[in-house]
C-alpha cells in the first residue's frame, strides 16, 4: 500500500493544481458578483415582504381612524335641519366606499388585473376628492381642515404606491419563478407517432454500372497465339537483363502499336493466372510507359484475343 500511495497523492496534488490554474479570475469574478446578486435578491425580498406587510396594516389603521374622523367632520358640514339617519348616513357611506375601493385597489393588484385596478383608484380619486372638497368649501381656514386635506391627499397616495409596489414585486417573482423552471425542467420527450412505422430493411445502395471488365481468354492452340514483332525476353529474366536488351521498349515516350503489343503481352504473362485489365494497367502506369488509355484497351485486346490466323 504504500508504494502505491505515493502516486495517488501527486496525482491528486497535479489535478488541484490544475483545477486552480484553470479557474481564472473571469470565474472568480463571476462567483463573487452571482453571491452578491444572491445577497442582494435575498435582503430585497425580506425588505419588500415586511415592509409590505406593516405598510399594510399601518395604512389599514390609519385609513380606518381616519374615516372615522371624517364622517364626524362631515356630519358637522351637513345642516342640522336633516334628521339624525340621514345625516350620519352620507358621511358612513362615502368613507364605505373610499374604503372599498382601497382594499379593491390593492387585491387587484394581485391578481393583476388593469380594468379593475383602474376602476378602484377612479373610485377611491373621487371619494377623497369628495372630502377634500367638503373640508375647503365648508371647513374654515385652521390648522384642523388643513390636516383633512393633507391626511385625505396622503392617503390616496399611499394605497397608490402600495398596489403598485405590490404589483411589481409580484410580477418579479413570477418571472423569477419561471426562469428558474424553465432552466431546471427536463427537455421535452420527442413527440412520438400515431402509427409505428413497419420496420423494413435498409435500402442497400444502388450499383454502380462501370465498364464491364473484359475477361482474359487464354487460347488452348498456342499457334493463334499473337507472337510481337520485338519478342521480350522470358519472365523468369531478371529486371536487369530486360532493361539491358535494346530491343525492349523505353519507359516515358510514346509506343507504337508494336512496342505496346510488346509490353502488354509482357505485364500480362509474367503472373500465373495472368493478370487481369486493371491490375495490368496499374503495372504499366507503375513502370513508367505513357499510352492513353484508348490505345491502351485496344492493345489489350489485339493482345488478350487475337484473330485466328
Amino acid at each position: 500500500m504504500s508504494a502505491v500511495q505515493p502516486p495517488v497523492m501527486a496525482r491528486h496534488t497535479t489535478d488541484t493544481a490544475l483545477t486552480s490554474r484553470d479557474t481564472g479570475a473571469d470565474t472568480a469574478d463571476l462567483l463573487v458578483r452571482e453571491m452578491v446578486a444572491q445577497q442582494m435578491r435575498t435582503t430585497t425580498t425580506a425588505i419588500y415582504r415586511y415592509i409590505t406587510y406593516v405598510s399594510l396594516w399601518v395604512l389599514l389603521l390609519c385609513s380606518g381612524t381616519f374615516a372615522a374622523v371624517q364622517v364626524w367632520a362631515l356630519r358637522g358640514y351637513l345642516p342640522t335641519e336633516l334628521p339624525a339617519p340621514a345625516a350620519w348616513s352620507l358621511p358612513v357611506a362615502l368613507q364605505v366606499l373610499v374604503l372599498a375601493a382601497e382594499l379593491i385597489l390593492l387585491s387587484s393588484a394581485v391578481t393583476r388585473s388593469n380594468g379593475v385596478q383602474a376602476t378602484a383608484g377612479a373610485v377611491m380619486a373621487i371619494g377623497y376628492g369628495a372630502e377634500i372638497t367638503a373640508h375647503l368649501h365648508e371647513g374654515g381656514r385652521d390648522l384642523l381642515t388643513v390636516t383633512f386635506v393633507v391626511m385625505s391627499a396622503l392617503l390616496a397616495l399611499c394605497w397608490t404606491l402600495l398596489a403598485l409596489a405590490l404589483r411589481a414585486g409580484i410580477t418579479d417573482a413570477d418571472a423569477i419563478a419561471l426562469q428558474q423552471r424553465t432552466r431546471t425542467a427536463p427537455s421535452a420527450p420527442a413527440p412520438q407517432p400515431e402509427f409505428e412505422p413497419e420496420l423494413t430493411a435498409p435500402l442497400s445502395p444502388e450499383p454502380e454500372f462501370d465498364e464491364p471488365e473484359p475477361e482474359f481468354v487464354q487460347e488452348a492452340v498456342p499457334e493463334n497465339w499473337y507472337t510481337p514483332a520485338h519478342p521480350l525476353p522470358d519472365t523468369a529474366d531478371t529486371a536487369v537483363d530486360t532493361a539491358d536488351t535494346a530491343d525492349a521498349p523505353a519507359p516515358g515516350v510514346q509506343l507504337s502499336d508494336v512496342e505496346m503489343d510488346a509490353v502488354v503481352h509482357m505485364i500480362v504473362t509474367e503472373t500465373d493466372p495472368p493478370r487481369s485489365y486493371r491490375e495490368m494497367e496499374t503495372r504499366y502506369r507503375e513502370l513508367g510507359y505513357v499510352g492513353g488509355a484508348g490505345r491502351l484497351r485496344e492493345s489489350w485486346h489485339r493482345v488478350t484475343q487475337p484473330t485466328a490466323v
